[in-house]
């Protein structure tokens, strides 16, 4: 089976590292911080659709992205994490003989670079991000190989919708960052990473 996983808030511990890079940008632009929750609720967007809803008008988003990138890649180096349990779940799923790759919305060299940095890059066969697309779904729909059964892991309701969009079993990582309310329609619930494995042996029954 091809399973097709979300990366910040499923298998990587995304919002210290993007409080740390707002924070250290906003310091560097000399700037007011927004709130921790403006931050948060803008995450997971990508971004550019993240900056530009949380920086002060007159700052574009395009000219301050390589100054952010330079921040988001020092706060990956120095804290990034995968939650508890992912590497043992991934382990557990590739030795059941499952084909595992990455769906984002999160550009592809922030992509490599925490899979690199956390240890976890041979696992997946292959990478994508939705960077160009309208929805996760329609970058699920272009991923998807012939014939092959496939599932969505993901912790909101964006990776639950681009399952069911493409006709194919949504697994909540409900650990993550995703509410009850945004994971309520997902076909399936791990608690933890290690219940992912249960969750795709219950769905192949």
């Amino acid at each position: 089976m091809l399973l097709i996983f979300d990366l910040d808030g499923t298998l990587f511990q995304a919002k210290p590292v993007v409080l740390l890079a707002v924070t250290r940008l906003f310091k560097k632009l000399d700037a007011p911080l927004p709130s921790e929750g403006a931050i948060l609720k803008n995450a997971g967007r990508g971004a550019v659709k993240m900056l530009l809803g949380v920086l002060p008008d007159g700052i574009s988003a395009s000219a301050v992205m390589p100054l952010y990138y330079q921040q988001m890649r020092a706060a990956i180096l120095e804290s990034g994490e995968l939650f508890p349990g992912v590497k043992e779940a991934l382990a557990m799923l590739s030795s059941d003989g499952h084909e595992l790759v990455i769906c984002s919305n999160s550009p592809m060299i922030y992509i490599e670079l925490v899979l690199k940095h956390t240890g976890i890059s041979g696992y997946f066969s292959r990478c994508y991000s939705t960077e160009g697309y309208a929805s996760k779904a329609a970058r699920v729909k272009d991923i998807l190989p012939h014939g092959m059964p496939a599932a969505v892991i993901g912790d909101t309701h964006g990776d639950v919708s681009a399952a069911h969009d493409n006709n194919l079993p949504a697994i909540a990582a409900s650990y993550g960052y995703g509410n009850k309310g945004m994971l309520a329609a997902a076909d399936y619930f791990a608690a933890e990473p290690l219940e992912i494995a249960d969750c795709v042996r219950a769905l192949m029954a």
